[in-house]
């Protein structure tokens, strides 16, 4: 990276983490480039993840030591990267703690507020951040809220959206991978929620057995649509009336395209984010993903919110005004900023 301002990201990504964690540092990095400074991925996961990097526009490498921060120091130093960006649960605050002594700045990414973060900035876009009990040093600065979500570029880029009195067309994602295997599943309950309707269904890029969606899809009844790791998942989402979705970084870009939408809980650390986006009204909640009753729940929530055309538009409203997709440029300006106060 030389001389110029160059920024190391270390994150992972896999069909078990999905793909939120390298999907918000690619979208600061892409906002960190219109700004004049370049970024590098270190990445714990497969050459899947390798490849998505390296297809946004970036320089990627695989780690040889997921859980060894004097590699990830390593790294940096022949990078020679003016900051460093940490989006990994993998690393404890001692972790934290050596990365800062090297005295570059430290921003990390964090959604669960579980540890010390004795770092430069705390970053967390989560509609639920400011409820969590956060402890860092005594210089820390804390982005929290969605004003600070990083999302594609594309997701600031206001679209027209019609509300239809009757639902036509649903979205069926759970995000980047499914380790649950809950596409086939959702497929049947969205249809016996909604009825004889056009089901867009994507199965996302860590998705490890596409072969068995492409089955279910194909043993369903109706007009349903497969895609696979579709490039642009934004078009999708405004061209349905409804999305059924997991918990994670979806439920923002569905807010941000003014997607009516129902969510699924699939880990502990969305409950926070997706409760706070419940009392926004910006979503509907059918349950978590080991809950007894998510099918019957589900499919009562999808036909309750077919029949209500003035509730789906309140939610579209609700979901735009929270989440505006601007977020990834205001952490990199203030990253940059940082960096230029340490010079």
């Amino acid at each position: 990276m030389g001389d110029a301002v160059g920024i190391a990201f270390r994150t992972g990504a896999g069909s078990a983490l999905g793909l939120g964690h390298l999907s918000r540092c690619l979208a600061l990095a892409h906002a960190l480039r219109t700004l004049g400074a370049e970024s590098r991925m270190l990445i714990d996961g497969d050459h899947r993840t390798l490849e998505l990097a390296m297809a946004a526009g970036f320089e990627a490498s695989a780690v040889a030591r997921a859980d060894d921060p004097e590699a990830t120091l390593e790294w940096c130093g022949r990078l020679g990267a003016s900051a460093l960006v940490v989006d990994s649960y993998g690393f404890t605050t001692d972790d934290l703690a050596v990365f800062v002594a090297a005295g570059r700045p430290v921003a990390v990414f964090d959604d669960t507020a579980n540890r010390e973060l004795p770092v430069d900035l705390v970053i967390n876009g989560g509609a639920g951040a400011r409820a969590l009990p956060y402890r860092g040093g005594p210089r820390t600065r804390y982005l929290l809220g969605p004003s600070y979500l990083a999302l594609r570029p594309e997701f600031a880029e206001a679209a027209p959206r019609t509300i239809h009195d009757n639902v036509q067309r649903a979205l069926v994602t759970i995000g980047g991978a499914d380790p649950g295997r809950l596409v086939a599943p959702l497929m049947r309950w969205a249809i016996a929620g909604l009825g004889a309707i056009t089901l867009d269904v994507v199965a996302g890029p860590l998705v490890d057995d596409v072969a068995s969606v492409r089955a279910a899809v194909g043993a369903v009844a109706g007009q349903v649509v497969l895609h696979e790791s579709p490039k642009h998942l934004r078009d999708l989402m405004l061209a349905v009336d409804l999305a059924i979705t997991g918990g994670g970084q979806t439920v923002y870009e569905l807010a941000a395209t003014g997607t009516p939408m129902v969510a699924i809980g699939l880990a502990a650390n969305q409950t926070p984010n997706v409760d706070a986006m419940r009392a926004a009204g910006a979503l509907a909640y059918a349950g978590d993903v080991h809950d007894a009753a998510l099918g019957p729940g589900l499919v009562a929530t999808l036909a309750a919110l077919a029949a209500d055309p003035w509730r789906r538009a309140d939610m579209s409203r609700r979901g735009r005004a929270l989440v505006d997709g601007r977020g990834a440029p205001r952490v990199a300006r203030a990253l940059l900023d940082l960096i230029g106060r340490r010079r």
